[in-house]
């Protein structure tokens, strides 16, 4: 992930994304924490999952963490049944 990009998952605290990642999932995600530390080598989401299109890859109802590394790209959710 790209510098603007964490600084958006940090500036997304409990706000709605959509997320892309390595394994092909696009999922809608309410950030809950992000976890960014250089000294300790933690580089990490903790998200709220909204929806997915791998429902199969997640157990109960819950709050997840998804590593940095798995992000291919973080957008803001645009919620499709909203008109501009």
């Amino acid at each position: 992930m790209i510098e603007s990009e964490i600084r958006f998952l940090k500036d997304s605290i409990d706000k709605l994304v959509e997320i892309k990642t390595t394994a092909s999932e696009r999922l809608i995600a309410r950030v809950l924490f992000v976890t960014h530390s250089e000294e300790y080598d933690e580089h990490d989401l903790l998200y709220e999952m909204v929806s997915t299109n791998t429902p199969e890859a997640y157990g109960m109802p819950g709050d997840y963490v998804l590593d940095f590394d798995k992000i291919v790209s973080v957008t803001p959710y645009v919620d499709p049944g909203t008109h501009s």
